[in-house]
């Protein structure tokens, strides 16, 4: 078993990360086989100075001058228990075939998190059902970590159980209602805590991968080695719709101590279509694995999509060459010819010390890392100076990025440059969490969370934000990142998309106005990061702004946001249609500007007009009202300057 170890002390307030050789001072450690909660440890910033394997050189970053955006979107939740994710997000958007949207995310509906459960909300097309609205758990039992998923007319979603272990799933006959009926325990297992679960299904099949929870409080169980494995993912399978689950808890072929040391919640993912399974799994002292099935789960064949040369890992191993490795957030996603495409973030480790049971990581680190079965070739896709904002040479963010809490306290040292709190996830780096869908034409789109240069919170500490990559040719190239929430101010974290992906991006994310979360970043003597109510937020992104890179924001404050020649999106025809008093629609904007909303008759006589002005770029709900008007069909016309869409409408 590793212990955590203090290895150095911060020396600047802010960290500097170019593409020169490797800064070196800073490492965080972390424990071999230990709790997956956050290292209390300072670490340093690094990127990709070094040719330790083969990698593809990520695009150029933009370098066109453009004006700082603010976005809006649309709050479609809330919630005080704010740590979604120790590692991979999962998959907590579901795109339904008829455009409807339903989501899923962990909520508290109290600071004590004793009501935490499955947050939900359904957009049927048009409008959510709880716009705005603070969040109720679907179940009445404390759960958290949700899968959500149809399946033929019904819906359901699926969460653990931290303090039995196992896992409760809830269903709807009717999609998109909100009446979902809890179920019974299920996947527990005797002496042990199954947690962290991620659950996909395909039919009547059910697949889920978890992992064990391990504390070192008295009396819970110790999470046991299987296969040599300490803590290891799991697989299990329903056949029935989730009522029986004819396989619980095994292990995939190969995942055994020959090249694994130990597991870890949240370092997996899974995908399904028709029969075919894929799970991915990777982490700082292991491979990125693949395994994929062709017979809905009956075999599994492995494949290392990235491999760790120091596999099997132990603490009598030199690592002096700091290696790339995985920082635990994986993605995995099938293509619509059954391809596995495969997202991690990058992190590096070193060990110069085989006295002690420690060993050291980068959290500085800024890579996206890819792979796919068509040509199986592990590269990088994102990184670098592309995130450079202010286009000074090297990516500037603050040391409390990539910090956690030492000893329960945010670091002296730290507070001795005036920075008040640490924000880093887990042990994930700078990227991490990525999250992937595929439209109709094989595009293929990836977000991830990464702080934003010059965006500080009151504690100094760089906010988040959700950035995209895409490529249109099924991963050959891809498209430099480009900044999709951008909402000065505020953090945007855990970003998760719908797999399938139509005329838009369906995304949900957490936003707040501190960096970090309260979960893993809070010093309850410093108090840096209270409970908080956190918002949910909903983005629906137009695939062509995304596509032509329009949706790309840099700072330059010498230009205005506002811009009346930038394209209007109606995402929704207006609900409800028909109507007698109210209705609404749902529009993007490309970028901020006036925008106008004209009711007109079948003659094309202006009956109304409203003005919006100075709308930010996103999301926004455009009100239709029916006063004075008789019952019969009339037309709305959105528009810009420069640019208009027009809709039928009805009046009861």
């Amino acid at each position: 078993m590793k212990r955590k170890l203090l290895f150095a002390v911060l020396a600047l307030p802010l960290l500097a990360v170019g593409q020169g050789p490797k800064n070196a001072s800073q490492f965080g450690t972390h424990t071999v086989g230990g709790a997956q909660t956050a290292s209390p440890n300072t670490v340093a910033a690094d990127v990709c100075d070094s040719t330790q394997k083969a990698v593809a050189t990520p695009n150029s970053a933009t370098s066109s001058k453009r004006g700082i955006i603010t976005y809006d979107f649309i709050k479609v939740g809330s919630t005080y228990y704010d740590l979604q994710t120790n590692a991979s997000i999962g998959r907590r958007v579901h795109l339904l075939p008829n455009g409807n949207v339903s989501v899923a995310w962990t909520t508290s509906e109290d600071e004590a998190f004793n009501k935490r459960g499955t947050g939900y909300n359904h957009y049927n097309g048009t409008n959510w059902l709880t716009v705005g609205n603070p969040t109720v758990r679907l179940e009445s039992v404390r759960l958290g970590w949700p899968s959500i998923g149809i399946n033929g007319t019904s819906e359901w979603v699926m969460g653990h159980d931290a303090i039995a272990g196992g896992f409760v799933m809830s269903k709807s006959s009717t999609i998109g209602s909100g009446s979902f009926t809890q179920g019974p325990a299920i996947l527990t297992q005797f002496g042990r805590r199954p947690i962290w679960g991620r659950v996909a299904n395909s039919g009547n099949y059910f697949h889920c991968i978890a992992s064990y929870s391990d504390s070192t409080n008295a009396g819970d169980p110790r999470a046991p080695r299987i296969n040599g494995v300490y803590a290891p993912m799991t697989y299990s399978r329903s056949k029935d719709g989730g009522a029986t689950w004819d396989i619980q808890h095994i292990l995939l072929p190969g995942y055994d101590s020959t090249r694994i040391n130990s597991g870890g919640g949240d370092e997996y993912a899974i995908d399904v279509k028709d029969s075919i399974v894929v799970i991915v799994v990777g982490d700082h002292l292991k491979d990125v694995t693949l395994w994929k099935s062709t017979d809905n789960g009956n075999t599994f064949t492995r494949t290392i999509v990235d491999s760790f040369r120091y596999a099997p890992y132990t603490s009598k191993r030199l690592m002096l060459d700091t290696p790339f490795v995985c920082d635990g957030s994986v993605e995995v996603m099938l293509d619509h010819a059954g391809n596995a495409h495969v997202f991690w973030g990058v992190s590096r480790v070193f060990d110069d010390d085989t006295t002690n049971d420690t060993y050291s990581f980068f959290p500085g680190t800024s890579l996206l890392g890819y792979w796919n079965e068509n040509d199986k070739v592990s590269k990088f896709i994102a990184g670098g100076n592309q995130f450079d904002r202010n286009a000074d040479g090297s990516l500037t963010v603050s040391a409390g990025n990539t910090n956690a809490l030492q000893n329960g306290v945010v670091p002296a040292a730290l507070k001795n440059q005036g920075i008040s709190s640490v924000a880093r996830l887990g042990n994930t780096s700078l990227l991490h969490s990525p999250s992937a869908g595929i439209d109709g034409d094989g595009n293929i789109f990836v977000v991830f969370s990464f702080p934003l240069e010059q965006d500080l919170d009151a504690n100094n500490v760089n906010l988040r934000d959700i950035m995209i990559v895409h490529s249109a040719d099924g991963g050959a190239t891809w498209a430099a990142p480009q900044d999709v929430t951008q909402m000065i101010g505020f953090e945007e974290e855990f970003g998760a998309i719908a797999k399938d992906v139509n005329d838009f991006v369906h995304m949900i994310f957490q936003k707040d106005q501190t960096a970090g979360t309260n979960l893993q970043n809070n010093s309850a003597q410093d108090n840096n990061h209270p409970v908080a109510l956190n918002d949910i937020m909903y983005a629906a992104i137009p695939v062509a702004k995304i596509l032509d890179g329009s949706i790309e924001t840099l700072w330059n404050s010498n230009v205005n946001q506002f811009n009346a020649d930038k394209e209007v999106f109606v995402v929704s025809q207006n609900y409800p249609n028909p109507f007698s008093n109210n209705s609404e629609v749902l529009i993007w904007l490309s970028s901020g500007s006036d925008v106008t909303v004209e009711i007109t008759d079948i003659s094309g006589k202006v009956i109304r007009t409203v003005t919006y002005s100075e709308l930010n770029a996103g999301n926004h709900y455009l009100s239709l009202n029916a006063d004075g008007l008789s019952a019969g069909v009339y037309f709305y016309t959105v528009k810009t300057a420069t640019h208009s869409v027009t809709r039928k409408m009805s009046v009861n």
